[in-house]
């Protein structure tokens, strides 16, 4: 009975973590909290700095941080949605070039065309696939 047991629990745990997340280009996501860590660039160099900034933290003595322009990022609202245009590689992470479809529309974002690392599109709602 024990080893009925055990091997049911072996069988849940590996598929959870067999689970790997596949984005594909085409795909649309929607925002459903009010805040989500899902954060845009309007840049590739303004992400892919962050990344380095990341992922190698003490690269000069005096740090190698520097401030963002707000208006140049935007924070994922509530009802926002994504589309995934263009999947890149840059330094071994994977990038996406995405399409925001906002629900407020707004003056001044003139561009729709944003960057996103696809980490934490666990917080998205999957809505469909987009063929063209």
């Amino acid at each position: 009975m024990k080893k009925i047991l055990l091997l049911f629990l072996l069988c849940f745990a590996v598929n959870g973590y067999s689970d790997a997340a596949n984005f594909e280009v085409g795909d649309v996501f929607e925002s459903k909290k009010r805040t989500t860590s899902v954060v845009l660039y309007k840049f590739k160099a303004d992400l892919l700095m962050l990344l380095r900034n990341i992922y190698q933290p003490h690269r000069s003595k005096t740090g190698s941080f520097r401030n963002l322009e707000p208006r140049y990022k935007y924070d994922l609202q509530k009802g926002d949605k994504i589309i995934l245009l263009v999947s890149l590689e840059e330094r071994g992470k994977e990038i996406f070039q995405v399409a925001l479809v906002p629900k407020k529309k707004s003056k001044k974002q003139d561009n729709p065309y944003y960057y996103v690392v696809p980490d934490n599109f666990n917080q998205l709602v999957f809505v469909e696939h987009l063929t063209e």
